[in-house]
């Protein structure tokens, strides 16, 4: 069986940076993520801007993923998705990984799961599932397909009241209905729904899905209120659950707050030495809640995990990428095509 020098879990943000780095590092990378795309949490935000990543102007979620992706690949790592982490245990200097898909061995481990493994609270009607691959979404992932579409929103914190905004200049109509007496979302925002023409239903909540004649799309939904609304197209936005069983699993090894975060020492460490943790999973003082903070958190761990399984022997960090001639013929080849 093949021993990586680091396994590295999560594909969000911060595990692709992980893997990047430690391949730069001259490591060989193995990287799992649950779900069946990279890119972590920015999935569910594909089409909303991302404006605090340092040099970086404002991008969508989807684009910074792509551009994640590329550069995680950069030296090649080992990647499975679709690949769930069941636990991980340390025998001698060697830890084993056991997944859905098989174990695997490494010399060092990276945890970069963030809050957990996020999934969409789905809508409670019989039936409700069938429509999922038709008209019925729980995320936006491209709001030109919405476009001139009579749209009915479900929820009422930000995500949802952000939605309506962003469909209300594409889509031919937008009704947002929740089922609570006041919206949830940034009082500025909401503020906003009346001028942006969005109709808001409140106090009432999805009843009734009916399909069109060839029962394969919504065509109008019932509230619980007796409102019919015909709709081209449903999103609902009733929160994520979180399921963070792996490292509450983990945690019985690991110091943990009581929101099931690991408390790390150094920044990255855990307290074991050779697994290292960053990104949202981890919390320390004084650490800022952005996405560019997990950058050189993952550069950390990965320099970390370096450093122990060299035995102290290799450089703290990499060179920098302007004098590092791992990149001397990407460099040549970028200059070629401009």
């Amino acid at each position: 069986m093949r021993v990586y020098d680091t396994l590295i879990v999560g594909g969000g943000p911060a595990g692709l940076y992980a893997a990047f780095y430690a391949g730069l590092r001259g490591m060989s990378v193995k990287l799992i993520e649950h779900h069946a795309e990279l890119g972590g949490k920015l999935n569910i935000y594909r089409e909303k801007f991302i404006w605090d990543i340092g040099g970086m102007p404002a991008n969508t979620g989807d684009a910074i993923v792509r551009q994640l992706i590329e550069q995680a690949y950069t030296f090649g790592p080992d990647v499975s998705t679709s690949t769930t982490c069941h636990d991980i245990t340390k025998e001698g200097d060697i830890f084993k990984t056991e997944t859905s898909i098989g174990g695997f061995t490494s010399k060092s481990v990276i945890i970069a799961t963030g809050l957990g493994i996020y999934s969409p609270v789905k809508l409670d009607i019989d039936g409700a599932e069938k429509f999922e691959m038709s008209n019925l979404y729980y995320t936006v992932k491209d709001l030109k397909s919405f476009k001139n579409k009579e749209i009915l929103i479900s929820g009422g914190g930000n995500t949802a009241v952000d939605w309506a905004h962003d469909l209300s200049g594409i889509a031919g109509s937008v009704t947002l209905v929740c089922r609570k007496s006041e919206l949830k979302g940034h009082e500025a925002m909401v503020g906003k729904l009346d001028e942006k023409g969005v109709r808001v239903v409140k106090g009432a909540a999805i009843d009734k899905l009916t399909p069109n004649s060839s029962q394969d799309e919504i065509q109008s939904v019932r509230l619980s209120d007796g409102t019919e609304i015909k709709t081209d197209a449903v999103v609902i936005n009733h929160g994520f659950d979180a399921d963070c069983e792996f490292v509450k699993r983990l945690g019985q090894n690991l110091p943990m707050n009581e929101h099931q975060m690991i408390e790390t020492e150094n920044t990255v460490g855990t307290g074991i030495p050779g697994l290292y943790a960053c990104g949202d999973q981890i919390t320390y003082d004084n650490r800022v809640h952005l996405i560019a903070s997990c950058f050189p958190e993952a550069a950390m761990a990965a320099n970390f995990a370096k450093q122990y399984i060299s035995g102290g022997e290799a450089a703290d960090e990499a060179i920098v990428s302007s004098h590092n001639e791992k990149f001397s013929e990407m460099n040549e080849q970028m200059i070629s095509r401009i």
